[in-house]
């Protein structure tokens, strides 16, 4: 999981779905289960946060942040500056959309 959202009004977080969780999500019933499941973790997750800290949206990646594609350092840290400039193209879409769960494209 990594939190992004610098200039935007909310936060939101970027987050990588394992190996199973991906596979759930291929059939159309496991992600809708994944994306309810997801949406009650994220009312508990901003129960706890104050209003300005609170997350807008949870965004489902299905790629593995790994050591091989840049998004992770050898000692399993995510890198957000990377991880930042791969998607920025799709923040704006991904918190217009008004979906408190959005999968990755």
């Amino acid at each position: 999981c990594c939190v992004v959202g610098a200039n935007y009004p909310q936060p939101f977080a970027l987050l990588m779905l394992n190996e199973d969780a991906v596979a759930r999500s291929r059939d159309p019933a496991g992600r809708a289960a994944l994306e309810d499941t997801m949406a009650n973790h994220l009312l508990g997750v901003n129960r706890g946060l104050d209003p300005h800290e609170q997350l807008e949206a949870l965004i489902l990646m299905t790629e593995p942040w790994t050591v091989e594609n840049g998004l992770i350092t050898p000692t399993f840290k995510v890198k957000r500056n990377v991880l930042e400039t791969r998607y920025d193209g799709q923040f704006d879409a991904w918190t217009s959309s008004g979906r408190q769960v959005v999968w990755a494209a």
